[in-house]
């Protein structure tokens, strides 16, 4: 698990979509969601899909710290977002729970100002 997680993270800051969505997949072979915490679940590809469209090429994340604990993973997360000003550095909690071969992903997230 510790190994597909981060390489979610160092495919997206290599600019590796499909490396992305593969190794999302390696820990929900039968689908995944992602949910912001405070919203519905979204299906993960689209999910992926939307996170790239609007923040691939701007942002670059790093763990701080990655637990794993049986099928179940929290990992707080520094989203470096690169802009004409500058680069913002914005905390998230993200937690992944594989339940057989499914994955439910959830982002505790402040969104960019």
């Amino acid at each position: 698990m510790e190994a597909s997680i981060r390489s979610i993270y160092s495919c997206w800051n290599a600019g590796d979509h499909e490396g992305v969505i593969k190794a999302f997949r390696a820990l929900g072979p039968d689908g995944f969601t992602v949910e912001y915490v405070g919203s519905a679940p979204i299906e993960g590809e689209a999910a992926v899909q939307q996170m790239w469209d609007e923040f691939a090429g701007t942002c670059t994340v790093e763990i701080s710290e990655l637990l794993v604990n049986g099928d179940e993973a929290a990992a707080f997360i520094l989203n470096h977002v690169h802009g004409e000003d500058g680069t913002t550095t914005l905390p998230s909690i993200e937690t992944y729970h594989v339940r057989g071969q499914t994955l439910d992903v959830r982002y505790f997230h402040r969104s960019p100002a």
